[in-house]
């Protein structure tokens, strides 16, 4: 069966029955071998089978080769394996195993790669992204060359597909996996939705422009540059112009330098506000097209309405989460997404996402701030717990419905045993995840447990563990174990609403106590009337307890009575923090105590807000900050605090043909990773094309080293790390040789939010050995500064060189750095 565009290929090959072109062409023959690798939520784990792909030149394993031991101890040896007669590779052994497939082409041409269940797969060397969850959204232009190919696939959970598609139409929309909003018949206003658009040639795509049109309206809308060889999810503006319900075609033109080189119709729906609908908006984190779904509220008051933001579980689609409520009567339901339905389990980027919507949410919808409640099942019910605990000051209750608690309580050890000062180095770098750690910030709201005791995903044991613990400290939680009852049993309970009605966040004025506890102000620094700024050990817990209660006083000589406020704090690993003092106003004086040092007669009418900093072990009272270079709340440190602020790749161009290779296939594969699990769209960009004008206030993920990426001198001439080709000096310490790869941060000192995440080597022997990007998970963060060589994936934790914090004032001075032996 001949097809003829690949629009329509691709349409055939999401159908329930696959067709395949006659000039496509199956990979089914190959060799497999298990998983020898011991990771799970880690950067630092082993892996025999890469190790031997970056450090052997052109790798090619052979039958019967032994590999190393997977976890019962065996001995893994590469086997022959041929695919099913559908083409999928199945096998226990490609849960997390390799696949190792060669192809012998008659001639070098363009083909498109179709490839589905895995983590990823390096092309004749070159990575490329995944597809783990078998969504079959990947779709990789590739060079083939003439002779013999490699394909080199790391499998996902279990099943594996791949062949090569013709490159039928270089550029061509992708319908599948759009993101668009629905039409309101009350609103007549522009919308925005995202396309992938493939772009199957060797040229940088800058001049595309998409032309939407619906209902008569025509739209044209700019789009995103793509690079060469590459897929990009790309933004357009639509005019929704309905005013009855129904189903409806918007179609969309592509041009190319005014050009018209596909087009395409999809469907929208328009729906009532009594429907459940889903709304766009254009991320701060990457610039992409995002979603949320709504269930508005059927009003039976005059009060600002409720927020209830309702968190979902794996797999599930934030439309169908907002679904699965009826309308309430005082308050809206809001989905967010989590990125993705698996997603970042609330963290990270799903943690950003949920954060992004409340906000959004309330602006748009003038919901009360003290009436803001959160819930979620399964992973939201994890992401319940996450959430409440890091934000405790958004909610005045929360409801984890059929949820793990910790991420580590579910998937894995939070902290190796006897570890080294290495390895504390990337558990600290990762406290925010240790939830259980952040949990008297539970004092803040009501809590409200659900749990079936049949449950066959997430164990009971989760539940029960929780009502132990609150049990010890907490005075306003609820418990509901429900009988027989397994994973799903529904969210849209009147006994959790109930319970929601009860809480509302009380006014900072009549809070007598409070506790808050963070690991990292980048992440959550805000509690009650305190603002957490700076610790004094980065990166470890740190805590504050505060009370106060209001005195009458008569002055005998002037016959009136006077009201003094007093307040005091108890802090652990606090450095400088702010005390907003709003609430005091009705008071005549504020006497505030820090750790027994006491301040008397703040006049609390003639100041907002009141800083302190710990000085030589003793507490001040200090001016505002000035120095936003400094570490504050707003850029904290950590490397993947860079990945935000509308972040941009930079990839270098000044190295050699093998240097500027990998910087820009790096570059490109983080794309399509982040893409696939984060829904994301990123703006790609060279060296060359770089100015800290144009990108102003961006975020910059570099790819290079100042020896072959020329925007290190411009963003990184500061910094206390520098690399280039065969040196990394940190400080006065210098490493020398090809084999080192890092993974640093910095701030960007031409602005007052921006970061630059670096991902680097000394050669290309490092630069292979940090093409991993597990950074990309939920709870495996690094600290500012990691540095390791090129062994990482055969001698693990051995082969880090340095690992550490700068200071305050991101100096190596004042910061802290575990070195090798």
């Amino acid at each position: 069966m001949k097809i003829k565009s690949l629009s329509t290929l691709l349409i055939a090959l999401f159908s329930t029955v696959v067709l395949i072109a006659q000039d496509t062409i199956p990979l089914t023959k190959g060799l497999m071998v298990g998983s020898t690798s011991q990771a799970r939520r880690s950067m630092i784990y082993k892996d025999p089978v890469f190790h031997s792909f970056i450090t052997q030149e052109h790798y090619k394993p052979k039958e019967n080769d032994s590999i190393g031991l997977n976890r019962r101890d065996e001995v893994e040896r590469w086997e022959r394996v041929t695919a099913d007669e559908k083409g999928v590779f199945k096998s226990r052994k490609l849960r997390g195993g390799y696949l190792f497939i060669t192809y012998n082409s008659p001639i070098e041409e363009l083909r498109v790669l179709e490839i589905s269940g895995h983590n990823e797969v390096f092309v004749n060397g070159v990575p490329r992204g995944g597809d783990v969850y078998n969504k079959h959204l990947t779709f990789h232009p590739i060079q083939i060359k003439k002779g013999e190919n490699t394909f080199l696939v790391k499998g996902g959970r279990g099943q594996v597909n791949l062949q090569l598609l013709p490159v039928v139409k270089p550029i061509s929309f992708l319908k599948r996996d759009m993101t668009i909003p629905d039409f309101l018949t009350t609103e007549n206003d522009t919308k925005i939705g995202s396309v992938r658009i493939l772009n199957a040639s060797e040229n940088n795509l800058k001049n595309l422009k998409i032309v939407a049109e619906s209902n008569g309206d025509v739209i044209e809308t700019k789009a995103a540059s793509i690079i060469p060889m590459a897929m990009r999810k790309v933004a357009y503006k639509v005019k929704d112009n309905y005013t009855e319900k129904d189903t409806v075609r918007v179609h969309l033109k592509l041009y190319n330098n005014n050009k018209l080189v596909d087009e395409t119709s999809v469907l929208y729906h328009v729906r009532t506000p009594q429907d459940r609908y889903s709304r766009t908006f254009v991320s701060n984190i990457d610039g992409s097209v995002q979603y949320f779904s709504v269930k508005e509220g059927d009003l039976k008051t005059d009060e600002q309405p409720a927020m209830f933001l309702s968190v979902h579980g794996a797999s599930v689609e934030a439309r169908n989460q907002a679904a699965s409520y009826k309308a309430k009567d005082w308050g809206h339901v809001f989905a967010p997404t989590n990125r993705r339905p698996f997603g970042f389990n609330w963290e990270d980027w799903g943690r950003w996402d949920a954060m992004e919507v409340q906000k959004i949410a309330e602006n748009m919808y003038g919901t009360d701030p003290k009436r803001t409640y959160l819930t979620g099942h399964s992973m939201g019910g994890h992401g319940t717990w996450h959430l409440g605990a890091t934000f405790p000051n958004k909610w005045a209750a929360i409801a984890p419905i059929s949820g793990w608690y910790s991420l580590f309580s579910y998937a894995g050890k939070e902290k190796a045993e006897n570890e080294s000062a290495i390895e504390h180095m990337f558990t600290r770098s990762n406290y925010a995840s240790h939830t259980l750690e952040l949990s008297r910030n539970y004092l803040h709201h009501g809590v409200y447990i659900q749990h079936g005791d049949a449950d066959e995903v997430v164990s009971v044991d989760q539940a029960r563990f929780m009502k132990k613990h609150l049990a010890e400290f907490h005075p306003d939680f609820a418990y509901l174990e429900y009988e027989d009852k397994k994973h799903w049993f529904g969210i849209d309970f009147h006994t959790i609403f109930d319970y929601f009605k009860w809480h509302t966040i009380p006014d900072n004025d009549v809070v007598k106590t409070f506790e808050f506890k963070t690991v990292n102000p980048g992440v959550s620094s805000e509690s009650r009337y305190v603002s957490l700024y700076q610790q004094e050990k980065l990166f470890e817990f740190t805590s504050i307890k505060g009370n106060q209660n209001v005195r009458t006083e008569k002055q005998i000589k002037k016959n009136e009575v006077l009201k003094t406020r007093h307040i005091s704090f108890e802090t652990e690993n606090l450095k400088k923090f702010k005390v907003n003092l709003e609430h005091t106003k009705a008071s005549d004086t504020v006497n505030i105590t820090i750790d027994g040092v006491k301040f008397n007669n703040i006049d609390a009418k003639s100041k907002n807000d009141i800083w302190f900093e710990k000085l030589n072990d003793s507490w001040k009272i200090a001016e505002a900050p000035s120095n936003t270079f400094e570490k504050n709340p707003t850029r904290y440190g950590n490397f993947k605090e860079a990945f935000k602020n509308n972040m941009l790749f930079v990839y270098g161009t000044k190295g050699t043909t093998a240097e500027n290779n990998w910087a820009f296939n790096k570059a490109r594969f983080d794309a399509e990773t982040f893409y696939y699990r984060g829904n994301g769209s990123i703006d790609i960009i060279s060296d060359k094309e770089f100015s800290l004008q144009k990108y102003k206030d961006r975020s910059v993920i570099l790819y290079g080293n100042a020896s072959t990426n020329s925007a290190w001198k411009v963003l990184l001439k500061d910094s206390p790390v520098q690399v280039k080709r065969n040196e990394i000096k940190v400080g006065n310490k210098i490493l020398k040789g090809d084999n080192y790869s890092a993974y640093l941060t910095y701030p960007r000192t031409d602005s007052k939010t921006a970061s630059i995440a670096v991902i680097t080597g000394t050669g290309i022997n490092g630069f292979k050995s940090a093409n991993q990007n597990k950074y990309f998970g939920s709870g495996t963060d690094t600290p500012d500064v990691f540095i390791f060589n090129n062994t990482i994936y055969n001698d693990g934790v051995n082969a880090v060189e340095a690992i550490g914090y700068y200071g305050n004032d991101w100096s190596l001075e004042n910061g802290e750095i575990e070195w090798k032996n």
